[in-house]
C-alpha cells in the first residue's frame, strides 16, 4: 500500500484548490497527529491560507470581464431605444410622433451619463431615467409599444449591479507569479507528508507491494474527540491512505478526461492525408 500520486502541476488552479480542500478535511477528520504528518501540516494549513486568499483575487480577475460584459449589454440596449425612439419620430401618427419626441428628449437628456464610461455614473443616470421610464413616461412607452425594452435596459442594469455586488472591493494587482510560488511550496509539503505515510506504512509491513487480506481489517473506523476505533492493526495511516486514495483516483480521472479531449480535438482538427 502507498498513497497513489499524481502530477499536480497539471490541474488548474480551481481543481488543485479542490484537491487540497479534500486532502485538508481528509486530515482533519483522522487527526493530523493520530496520522503522524502534525509537523508538516502544521507548516501546510497557513501557506494554503493564502493560497485561498491569492486565488480569490485571481477569480476576481473574472469578474472584471463579466463586468465589462454586462457594461457592455446595457450601453447597446441603451443606444438601440435611443435610436428606436427617434426614428418614431417620423411616423404618421399624430399621438405616437408626440410620444415619441417625449421619449427621445428624456433619453438625449441622460444620454451622456448613461454612456459616460463611468460605471458608478452610469448606474445612477440609469436609475433615474428607469424611475421616468415607469412613471411619467411610461404611456408614451406603451403608446409606442417599447415595454420590452425598457424591461431589458431594466434587466441589464440589474445584471451589471448583482456582478459588482460579488467584488468586495477593487482587485489588487498580485502577479499569478505569487500563487505559482505558493503552489510549489504547497506541493512540496504534500509530497514530504506522503512520503511520511509511505514510511510509516513500510515500518508498519503494510507499505510497498504487500498485500493485505481485507478479512483481517474492521470495515470501519471511527475517531470522535478522544474515544478512537482502530483496526485490528490499530494503525490509522493505513486507514487514511486508504480512504485518501480513493480521492486521488478522482482527479486522476478530470486529468484522464482533459488528456482525452484534447487528443480527440487534435485529431478532429488534423487535415486529412
Amino acid at each position: 500500500m502507498k498513497v497513489l500520486r499524481i502530477t499536480l502541476n497539471n490541474l488548474h488552479n480551481q481543481e488543485w484548490f479542490e484537491f487540497f480542500t479534500d486532502f485538508e478535511e481528509g486530515v482533519d477528520h483522522f487527526g493530523s497527529s493520530n496520522i503522524g504528518l502534525e509537523k508538516l501540516y502544521d507548516k501546510f494549513t497557513p501557506l494554503r491560507r493564502k493560497a485561498d486568499e491569492l486565488l480569490v483575487v485571481l477569480r476576481k480577475s473574472t469578474y472584471t470581464e463579466e463586468l465589462e460584459a454586462a457594461d457592455k449589454k446595457r450601453d447597446e440596449l441603451f443606444r438601440g431605444f435611443h435610436s428606436i425612439a427617434k426614428g418614431s419620430q417620423a411616423q404618421p401618427d399624430a399621438a405616437k410622433q408626440k410620444a415619441a419626441k417625449q421619449l427621445f428628449n428624456l433619453l438625449e437628456g441622460h444620454r451622456k451619463f448613461v454612456l459616460s464610461g463611468n460605471n458608478a455614473a452610469e448606474s445612477g443616470a440609469l436609475y433615474n431615467l428607469l424611475q421616468d421610464l415607469k412613471g411619467d413616461y411610461a404611456p408614451a412607452v406603451t403608446l409606442l409599444a417599447l415595454t420590452d425594452w425598457v424591461t431589458a435596459i431594466e434587466a441589464a442594469e440589474k445584471e451589471f449591479l448583482a456582478i459588482r455586488a460579488e467584488r468586495t472591493g477593487e482587485s489588487v494587482a498580485k502577479p499569478k507569479e505569487d500563487l505559482r510560488q505558493l503552489r510549489a511550496q504547497i506541493d512540496v509539503l504534500y509530497t514530504a507528508m506522503a512520503n511520511v505515510l509511505d514510511a510509516q506504512l513500510l515500518a508498519d509491513g503494510l507499505g510497498g507491494n504487500v498485500a493485505i487480506d481485507p478479512g483481517d481489517l474492521d470495515d470501519e473506523i471511527h475517531i470522535d474527540g478522544e474515544d478512537e476505533s482502530h483496526d485490528l492493526h490499530g494503525n490509522i495511516p493505513y486507514n487514511f491512505v486508504i480512504a485518501w486514495n480513493e480521492t486521488v483516483k478522482k482527479y486522476h480521472a478530470i486529468l484522464a478526461n482533459r488528456a482525452t479531449r484534447r487528443a480527440n480535438k487534435k485529431e478532429t482538427n488534423e487535415p486529412e492525408a
